[in-house]
């Protein structure tokens, strides 16, 4: 799981971003809203915790920017903005959750575990394309048909999970090697290649009906 801090004070941004490494989040900092608004746009985020009261643009306006823009990615706001006006407004433009500063940082943590529990419940319902099936917690690729099933973890699991939440749409090689590598990472885009190649072998071994199609230049989809 990929996590963005927005948060203008470095020292919370850096005591945020030890504390989720530590409870195994994949966790990325930047400190006024336009970057934070760059960043949340390209969809690679799976909880944006969220500063209001941001340099260059308010977390307000982050956050509707990013919903007039389809991404749908679950918003954790942090604000000294204590008032329930202030909680109805972050909720009306599309807030998941609001913490008041200052936090317990195990309330924080208590916090971000809940939307991620909640966003895997409703997503994991529809893990599946034609015969095939993923076990997200048993780490395992499944045929429906004759119940057969095949170990695929790491890098494979998370391509797959990406896959089948966005089937029959085209995923860039761009957005595979931002969502599973990071938005700074130095991986090869053949990376991607390597580890398609790996999933298709395995959706063959278990007679799976789904495919990963090739869009030559651009990237891959999964098709049932």
């Amino acid at each position: 799981m990929r996590i963005l801090i927005v948060e203008d004070s470095y020292s919370l941004a850096d005591t945020l971003q030890t504390a989720l490494k530590n409870e195994n989040y994949i966790v990325d900092a930047v400190f006024d809203g336009l970057d934070g608004y760059e960043y949340g746009r390209t969809g690679i985020y799976d909880i944006i915790i969220l500063d209001l009261m941001l340099p260059k643009m308010d977390g307000y306006q982050v956050i509707k920017k990013l919903k007039d823009e389809k991404v749908y990615t679950p918003i954790l706001i942090l604000s000294a903005k204590s008032e329930l006006d202030d909680k109805v407004k972050g909720f009306e433009v599309g807030a998941d959750d609001y913490l008041t500063k200052p936090f317990e940082i195990k309330e924080l943590i208590m916090r971000v575990n809940a939307i991620v529990k909640r966003n895997y419940n409703l997503q994991s319902q529809n893990l599946t394309c034609n015969n095939m099936s993923l076990d997200l917690k048993g780490c395992k690729m499944i045929n429906t048909d004759t119940g057969k099933s095949i170990r695929i973890s790491g890098k494979e699991l998370q391509l797959l999970e990406m896959l089948l939440y966005n089937q029959r749409q085209v995923l860039t090689k761009e957005q595979i090697t931002e969502k599973i590598w990071g938005y700074e990472s130095n991986a090869e885009y053949n990376n991607v290649e390597v580890y398609v190649s790996f999933i298709r072998r395995k959706l063959k071994q278990l007679n799976c009906k789904a495919t990963i199609n090739s869009i030559r230049g651009v990237g891959y989809s999964l098709e049932g």
